[in-house]
């Protein structure tokens, strides 16, 4: 049995070779300032004095490390992991909810919710409004300004929504035929069939509130709640000013907050990685 080899033309031979150097240049502008980080969060001080960047490692030190989790900074590590892990779990306990009640064709109006939610998506309502509700609240100065206000996205609902929709109708009908109110179904038969969606929205809603930024600043006074993104950019960007002595921070103390500000995520994503790309890819799949 004769097989036929297909030549690659000359022309072919050229675009893989500008994908592979393309792809090549995309993974170093990635790689390279995540190695620059982390060779530089274990230097010691004499090695980053007027070095902006490293890319060999000269030393190894935790020492760096030390300092951070010897400083006030740790405060705001905590405020940033309360809001991601109680805001995370709000947001889940509204968005499941309300992802399933749209998915149902049953319910009233369902067609208007949708409509309306979508313009949600796209209309900011701008600063002002945002402020005045949470005034209003009393929330001013309390973290759960930072998680109230964006306790729901709508991108997600959505995203739970086109997942939900997909689960075979057969199942809620037999569900109700043994009598199981939506509570039921949704706890006892909807939620382990979503578990890859979850997964997908609990990754995303996470990160979210980890960056948490622009609330903070717009509704915390009090320097001890500020969560740990405020604290590293007036760190990286506007304050050389030491933790807690008054002496100059270096760039290896600063590159160690960044990798402990990274941390929570790079450690969450390897247990969800599996539902996530299942989630993502179903759950973006419009009815």
């Amino acid at each position: 049995m004769s097989t036929k080899t297909i030549k690659e033309t000359n022309g072919r031979k050229v675009f893989n070779w500008i994908n592979r150097i393309f792809l090549l240049v995309i993974c170093l502008a990635i790689i390279v300032p995540i190695w620059n980080v982390l060779i530089t969060s274990v230097a010691v001080d004499k090695d980053v004095m007027g070095s902006d960047y490293l890319l060999v490692p000269h030393s190894f030190t935790l020492k760096n490390y030390q300092r951070v989790l010897q400083s006030g900074y740790m405060q705001a590590f905590k405020n940033s992991i309360f809001v991601a892990f109680v805001g995370t779990a709000l947001s889940m306990l509204i968005s499941l909810p309300l992802g399933y009640a749209l998915s149902r064709k049953e319910l009233v109006g369902r067609n208007f919710w949708m409509k309306m939610l979508s313009f949600t998506l796209v209309f900011d309502v701008g600063i002002m409004p945002f402020y005045i509700v949470v005034k209003s609240l009393h929330l001013i100065n309390s973290m759960a300004a930072i998680i109230v206000p964006v306790a729901v996205s709508t991108f997600n609902v959505i995203i739970i929504k086109n997942y939900m929709t997909s689960i075979p109708e057969s199942l809620v009908e037999s569900a109700r035929l043994d009598g199981c109110n939506d509570v039921v179904i949704l706890v006892k038969i909807i939620i382990p069939l979503s578990i890859s969606i979850i997964a997908a929205v609990v990754l995303f809603y996470f990160v979210s509130y980890w960056n948490r930024y622009f609330e903070v600043i717009m509704f915390i006074n009090d320097g001890r709640k500020y969560t740990l993104q405020v604290v590293l950019r007036s760190l990286m960007f506007e304050s050389d000013e030491s933790l807690g002595g008054g002496n100059y921070v270096y760039n290896n103390t600063k590159m160690a907050v960044m990798v402990l500000g990274m941390l929570p995520v790079l450690i969450i994503y390897p247990f969800v990685q599996k539902y996530f790309r299942q989630g993502v890819m179903v759950g973006g799949v419009k009815e």
